[in-house]
């Protein structure tokens, strides 16, 4: 087991360069983060004629999940789409159905979201799916944001929260392996940090599961898209990591590796 320690900006860096590697194979690997992104536009769909004018911010943008709803939901809004990867930022704007109208009304740019230093007032709205769990400061991060809405402005996030994977984690408890999934956020612990009274503050949960032929096609998929970028200083050797992929295998028939993924989505409405 080794131990590695990265730098708050080798770990960006590491962050964009994964996700960079990982675009080509992002839409055929990417069932959890489509499914998020669906509820999510659900959910936002719910506020779109309750937000002031004003530009909306999407923190992330991928492939364009998101982006491509939000730009049906509120076509007349300016549009602040961002992501830290230039790769994905490039392939989200080719792939994107615009309007001559709404060209006039977007921008792209590569930027960290949690670098954004943004006035009072500026976001009708802040979106984002499956990218605040990379933030170095979550709690900081996002008291920023939502510091930056306009009055009845929103901010919309999913995000995996910690209860994500207990499946991996059954299975290094029982070979006494250290469970090496990131950090995610405690959704009840990062909401009680949030600058914002609690009446503002809403949660919905939902539980995705994913089924894989085999353990090590689960770490694969994860891996090829760039969401495997390993944050933590423990690592597992590869005779431990066989050894983890052989036990789970043991213990499931082929076909029914399930992955549980928590995911949260955090509603907060000014």
């Amino acid at each position: 087991m080794g131990l590695i320690q990265l730098t708050k900006t080798e770990q960006k860096e590491k962050i964009a360069k994964n996700f960079s590697k990982g675009v080509i194979n992002y839409l055929s690997h990417s069932q959890v983060q489509k499914k998020a992104a669906e509820t999510l536009l659900n959910l936002s769909q719910k506020y779109a004629d309750s937000i002031p004018n004003g530009s909306i911010l999407e923190i992330g943008c991928g492939t364009g999940f998101v982006t491509q709803g939000l730009i049906k939901q509120f076509p007349n809004h300016y549009l602040d789409i961002i992501d830290i990867s230039e790769e994905m930022l490039t392939y989200c704007i080719s792939n994107l159905e615009l309007s001559e109208h709404q060209k006039n009304l977007i921008k792209f740019r590569k930027i960290d979201g949690e670098t954004i230093k943004a006035e009072k007032n500026t976001y009708a709205a802040i979106i984002s799916s499956f990218t605040v769990q990379w933030f170095e400061d979550i709690v900081n991060s996002l008291n920023c944001l939502i510091s930056s809405l306009q009055p009845q402005g929103l901010l919309l996030i999913a995000f995996p929260n910690d209860q994500s994977f207990p499946e991996w984690k059954k299975m290094c408890s029982e070979l006494n392996l250290p469970f090496t999934r990131n950090p995610l956020p405690n959704t009840n612990k990062l909401i009680k940090n949030l600058l914002i009274p609690p009446h503002k503050i809403y949660i919905f949960e939902e539980r995705i599961t994913i089924n894989y032929n085999s353990a090590a096609d689960f770490f694969k998929s994860m891996k090829i898209i760039g969401a495997g970028c390993n944050l933590k200083q423990e690592k597992l050797s590869i005779p431990e990591m066989k050894q983890l992929i052989n036990h789970w295998n043991n213990q499931c028939y082929p076909g029914e590796i399930e992955i549980t993924y928590d995911v949260s989505f955090l509603i907060i409405k000014i």
